[in-house]
């Protein structure tokens, strides 16, 4: 997810790669524009010339971070065949995300929770970038569960699938261990198997 510094050229890239770094380790609100200016090594002039806020860096920064996480997500999972190896595909996501970046959790939820604002663009962005990410597990994952079940109970198997494993992210960076990983992905196949065998074949 993250990128080497020095083989950045254009500003803009530069200037979100800084941000990234900045708002992972510090925040949002504790991160200033100068600081970032400073640590991108751009002028002041060329920052306002890409990015009219730090707000618009921060959507800048969401959304590319989006289009590079969802595509790393979808690549690992049309690896496998079978949906349990798709499931445990999406988990190996987070043990290497912790490993890249260490136990700072989801940089979207992170995000959204600096943004009191619930009409904020960026808590939207964050609510389309969620959506999509169920709309993986169950278009990308758990399709072949899709005809053996009524709508809603298809349904009720995304939204605890994709539940289970937006969470544990979250709870690894409360904790700082790796176990809620391991937790979810176990609870993740035992729901598989509770479902498959209630499933009409």
């Amino acid at each position: 997810m993250t990128h080497n510094p020095s083989s950045l050229s254009r500003p803009s890239e530069r200037i979100i790669e800084a941000a990234s770094r900045l708002f992972f380790r510090q925040g949002y609100c504790s991160t200033g524009i100068n600081q970032i200016i400073s640590e991108s090594g751009v002028a002041k002039a060329s920052f306002y010339t890409h990015f009219s806020s730090k707000e618009a860096l921060a959507m800048a920064w969401l959304r590319q971070r989006e289009e590079r996480w969802i595509e790393q997500l979808t690549e690992r999972i049309s690896q496998h065949q079978l949906t349990e190896k798709r499931v445990s595909a999406m988990y190996t996501m987070w043990y290497d995300q912790i490993r890249e970046e260490g136990y700072r959790g989801c940089g979207f939820i992170n995000m959204a929770g600096e943004f009191s604002d619930e009409k904020s663009p960026v808590r939207a962005l964050v609510r389309d970038h969620k959506e999509r990410v169920r709309q993986v597990v169950a278009n990308n994952v758990l399709n072949e569960y899709r005809p053996m079940m009524e709508p809603e109970v298809f349904d009720e198997l995304v939204n605890t699938i994709y539940s289970l494993f937006d969470g544990a992210i979250i709870q690894a960076q409360n904790f700082m261990q790796d176990w809620p990983i391991d937790s979810a992905m176990k609870t993740s196949m035992k729901t598989l198997s509770h479902y498959r065998s209630g499933a009409v074949l």
